[in-house]
Formats: structure tokens, C-alpha cells, sequence
């Protein structure tokens, strides 16, 4: 294989690399340079240093010798999430659950896709214990520009009511939705999408006692 040939596999490889983490921001935390530098070495305008490839390879449990040389380690020496080798990530649950930023979407019974990396003095950070931890995908764009449309979310799973302003994913029967909630008057509530075009919903006390919420939202390509 020449160096051409070589490049341009090296370029798809490391863009799944780069797809299994949550945000390119997060990817560049963890390899130590900055994202416009990643995207750099996933183009193929500049050549990678070893150090950060092989932290990123490490962070996701990926091969260095398939992503530099398209070569299968034996299985028995390839790093994985169970291998108590990467004290600084913590592999938290991608859940098949689409929260809608807008009317609603219908989702089945969940169950674990994949688990991504994160890091763990992020975690830390938001006060969010590593058992209650879940990623969720957002689908619309009433949450915009604080939520993308697509974007992959972090969830803390523990508050089950609205307490605090925040974000929260909430369930309606098998909808899943993604709002804003403001505290209102005498338990009162308001349902707020970020996105100016979209209505606010304000709910009165019984609606807003009977609202199930499934979590909050503490991370969204950042701190939110």
C-alpha cells in the first residue's frame, strides 16, 4: 500500500474513531489538542501525532494497530470498557430512546445500544454519580440553539419531578419530549422550548404534578 492509499484509509478510520465519542469537543479534551485540530487530521490537512491518537484509541477501546495500519490486534490485548485500564473515562449508557425537542416522539421499550466515554472529571463536575448517567439522541429543533437537532444528550436519571429550572426529558405514554421547565406560581410550571419560534406551554398545578419527568439534562455538546 502506498502512502496515498495509505492516507485515505487512515482518514475513514479515524472518523469512526472520532463518531464514537459524543461531541468532537470531548474527543479533543481527551487527545489534547483542540477540535479544529482533530478535524485537521480527519481531513487529512495535517498528519497526527502518536500521543493523542493513541489516547483516543485508548478513551474508546480502539485499536491503534487497525486505525494506523488496518491490522486486527488479537482480541485478548485490545483495551476494553470492562478492562479497569482507563481510570479517567467512565462508559455511560447510549439508550434506543429518541427525545423529541417538539411534539413528541414514540419510543419502544428502551435497551442499551452502546456505551460511550466521558470523562470522569466531567461527571464528577455535574454531580451526576456514574449508575444514574444515561445518553439520550434528540430529534427536532425546538431546543435550538442550546440543543441541536442530533445531537446526543447527558441525562441524570434521579429527579423523577421538576424541582429547579432546568432541561428535563419527560414522558407522555410512549412520547418522549425534551423542554425546558420554569416554576411557576403555586406549583404551577411552563413548558419552554429555546427556540423562539415555538410556543411556550404553561401548565397548571394538577397538569404539572401529573407530568413525568425521566431525568434532567446536564450535558449537551457542553455544560447546560
Amino acid at each position: 500500500m502506498d502512502d496515498q492509499e495509505l492516507d485515505e484509509g487512515f482518514k475513514e478510520r479515524f472518523e469512526a474513531l472520532l463518531a464514537r465519542f459524543p461531541s468532537m469537543k470531548m474527543a479533543a479534551d481527551i487527545a489534547g489538542y483542540s477540535a479544529e485540530q482533530l478535524a485537521k487530521w480527519r481531513d487529512g490537512k495535517a498528519r497526527a501525532p502518536l500521543r493523542p491518537i493513541a489516547n483516543l484509541c485508548q478513551a474508546s477501546a480502539t485499536s491503534l494497530d487497525w486505525l494506523v495500519f488496518n491490522r486486527e490486534m488479537p482480541s485478548s490485548t485490545i483495551v476494553t470498557a470492562t478492562d479497569g485500564e482507563l481510570p479517567d473515562v467512565v462508559w455511560i449508557p447510549l439508550l434506543e430512546v429518541i427525545a423529541s425537542a417538539g411534539p413528541g416522539y414514540e419510543n419502544a421499550r428502551p435497551y442499551e445500544l452502546r456505551r460511550l466515554p466521558f470523562p470522569r472529571t466531567w461527571l464528577q463536575r455535574l454531580g451526576v454519580p456514574e449508575k444514574y448517567a444515561r445518553f439520550l439522541g434528540v430529534d427536532g429543533d425546538s431546543m435550538e440553539p442550546t440543543i441541536m437537532d442530533g445531537w446526543i444528550v447527558l441525562v441524570d436519571t434521579r429527579p423523577k419531578h421538576a424541582r429547579a429550572n432546568g432541561i428535563y426529558v419527560l414522558v407522555d405514554g410512549p412520547n418522549v419530549r425534551v423542554k425546558r421547565i420554569a416554576l411557576g406560581w403555586q406549583n404551577s410550571i411552563v413548558l419552554i422550548s429555546d427556540n423562539e419560534r415555538y410556543q411556550s406551554e404553561p401548565l397548571s398545578p394538577p397538569d404539572a404534578e401529573a407530568l413525568q419527568v425521566a431525568g434532567r439534562i446536564v450535558w449537551a455538546g457542553g455544560e447546560i
